[in-house]
């Protein structure tokens, strides 16, 4: 769902803070071993900062300043001679990853947010690893100014107590970096013996594994995958993202490596959940990190002799009887200007995820089997749901969502959507939304004419 509003912006109490990495792993063999990680999941928090509730609160990826009206699910596009890109003047740009649902994943409703809260949102991207001869997109040098460097814009809009739209953006820039792949830092064949024993006792694992727990696992419940005891190595200085000439001792942990084998309209990453441990020389204690919502970690202690952890990947299933692979990986500083990634690439993984079969039951009807030119067709959409789990998400910017195409050959009658609608047990309310364009954008105005609705 895209909004543009005209007029006078006020950032306001709308604060978006990225939870992303700076750079991207590129293979440092990738001209002749292709298969390494190719995508990443760039996330966004999305903060009330003020003292009354944020409503109508949207979230967006892709090119902000493209021009008068902002693209969601497309990422500014730039030429790096003498690498050749695939879009017109040999231009290379990130790709949005939505799966069926293809652009408008880039588009989430997120609802209200509350004074003091914050929601957290996850894109899947892919980017370019060779240019159109082959190339490998980073450059030869252990710096990062010869190699490819793409942007992306997050934004956001609400309305504050007073009726004003609060909007927020932030753009940052990436780096395909060169990276060496590595054993060391793998769930598997690692024994876990660097874990200490009262992480073992607490989670009851005692050696690395992939799980998967399943909530139900329909739409709309929840699936988390858990990493357990994976072992990043010793994190050594790596690259200095900040520009202080200080490396800045970085570690990424990401659940899908490559896009091909996932569909983000399945499944969508939700939440995480990390416990690192990092181990200290010198006799100094362990440092613990616990933390939410957090992939990417720096300035980690200098002084450490590895690093062992848990992560939990909390994916919300979004379409019954679907499934998809993960490909885990992590990036690790692994000396001055240099990092590496796991050598496993999630191989170890296993089964991957799957959605079983919905509980709700569509049952769609129209008054007549063939209409005249100028006659009007009636359609209803009664909706059950059969099950013992609740549908739908708000929370998580996951409402039940029924969507319904204008046939070809028909026109939208103005006000029919919001006209004669009865509310099932245990739903409060609900909303209209139209589209113009097929699906990609949304708007909670009836647009005019109304005859231009296309869905």
């Amino acid at each position: 769902m895209f909004l543009f509003f005209a007029g006078a912006l006020y950032a306001g109490d709308l604060r978006i803070e990225l939870i992303s990495g700076y750079n991207f792993v590129v293979r440092s063999n990738i001209e002749s071993q292709p298969y390494g990680p190719r995508s990443a999941y760039l996330g966004a928090i999305f903060h009330n900062d003020g003292s009354t509730a944020l409503t109508n609160v949207y979230a967006y990826i892709g090119d902000y300043d493209s021009g008068s009206t902002p693209s969601p699910g497309i990422y500014p596009s730039r030429a790096h001679p003498p690498l050749v890109g695939p879009l017109p003047g040999g231009e290379f740009a990130l790709m949005h990853e939505g799966g069926s649902a293809g652009k408008a994943d880039a588009s989430r409703y997120l609802g209200t947010i509350e004074p003091g809260e914050s929601a957290t949102v996850y894109w899947l991207v892919s980017y370019p690893v060779l240019d159109e001869n082959g190339n490998a997109v980073h450059g030869p040098s252990v710096k990062p100014d010869d190699d490819l460097w793409l942007e992306f814009d997050v934004w956001g809009s609400g309305m504050d107590s007073g009726g004003n739209t609060l909007t927020d953006d932030v753009r940052r820039r990436v780096f395909m970096r060169r990276m060496l792949q590595a054993m060391a830092n793998k769930i598997s064949p690692n024994n876990a013996n660097k874990v200490p024993q009262e992480y073992k006792d607490l989670l009851g694992y005692f050696d690395p594994a992939w799980t998967n727990n399943l909530v139900d696992g329909s739409p709309g419940s929840a699936i988390i995958t858990e990493g357990i005891w994976y072992d990043l190595g010793n994190i050594n200085q790596g690259f200095d993202n900040d520009g202080d000439l200080v490396p800045d001792y970085n570690a990424w942990m990401q659940p899908v490596g490559d896009p091909t084998i996932f569909d983000p309209s399945c499944m969508r990453l939700v939440s995480t959940y990390v416990l690192l441990v990092v181990k200290r020389t010198g006799g100094q204690p362990d440092l613990v990190i616990v933390a939410e919502d957090q992939l990417y970690f720096t300035n980690l202690p200098p002084d450490n002799s590895g690093a062992i952890g848990y992560v939990a990947y909390h994916f919300m299933p979004l379409s019954g009887g679907c499934s998809v692979t993960l490909s885990p990986y992590q990036a690790v500083a692994s000396g001055k200007d240099n990092e590496k990634f796991n050598g496993d690439f999630g191989a170890t993984l296993g089964d991957g995820l799957a959605s079983s079969e919905t509980s709700i039951l569509l049952d769609k009807l129209v008054d007549k089997e063939q209409a005249d030119p100028g006659e009007t067709l009636t359609y209803t959409i009664a909706f059950t749901n059969s099950g013992t789990t609740v549908i739908g998400n708000p929370a998580q910017g996951l409402p039940l969502v029924i969507s319904d195409s204008i046939p070809d050959g028909a026109v939208y009658i103005g006000g029919s959507a919001a006209a004669g609608n009865t509310l099932p047990a245990g739903v409060s309310a609900y909303k209209v939304f139209y589209s113009t364009d097929d699906g990609v954008s949304w708007t909670q105005t009836q647009p005019s004419p109304a005859s231009a609705v296309t869905d």
